[in-house]
């Protein structure tokens, strides 16, 4: 009788409390999953309706179809620089800047495929370049995040496969 007691002293506290302590982390856990919902900056689901990935074809989606072709596209696109699809890739690999003091002995080239650090491409990027050679991109911001960045390094850094 007194086990039944106890039992039964236990079950009214816990309906006293609330919620079992199981419920109470589930309904935790859903409301965690849902704040993540639709809260993200992008870079896990790209805007251009297809995962962002270390690829050209998500990252062209995904990042230059969406913040840098609003300048960078047609003829005249900065230093040449059209980042419409169907001129990207090369535009970019392997590409001196016009930008380069020397280019004889090249040191701006926009994308060194498997050097992320040597790309032009990537300093701009994170606004590490020299300041005479112009200001971060996107110009103005708003400046993509560090996970955004980071794709783009993983793509040179894999070979820059256009």
């Amino acid at each position: 009788m007194a086990y039944q007691t106890a039992k039964f002293g236990g079950a009214s506290r816990a309906a006293a409390e609330g919620p079992s302590f199981s419920l109470r982390a589930g309904i935790a856990a859903m409301i965690l999953a849902l704040a993540g919902c639709g809260s993200g900056s992008g870079d896990e689901s790209g805007q251009g309706g297809m995962p962002l990935v270390a690829t050209l074809p998500s990252i062209q989606a995904n990042v230059f179809s969406i913040y840098c072709v609003r300048c960078h596209t047609g003829a005249t696109a900065p230093f040449g620089l059209s980042l419409d699809p169907e001129f990207s890739a090369g535009n970019l690999i392997n590409v001196v800047s016009p930008r380069d003091p020397d280019p004889m002995h090249p040191t701006l080239i926009r994308v060194v495929p498997g050097d992320p650090d040597a790309s032009f491409l990537i300093q701009k990027l994170q606004g590490t370049q020299a300041p005479e050679l112009g200001e971060r991109m996107p110009d103005g911001g708003p400046y993509l995040l560090t996970p955004t960045i980071n794709v783009i390094r993983q793509w040179i850094q894999d070979g820059a496969q256009p």
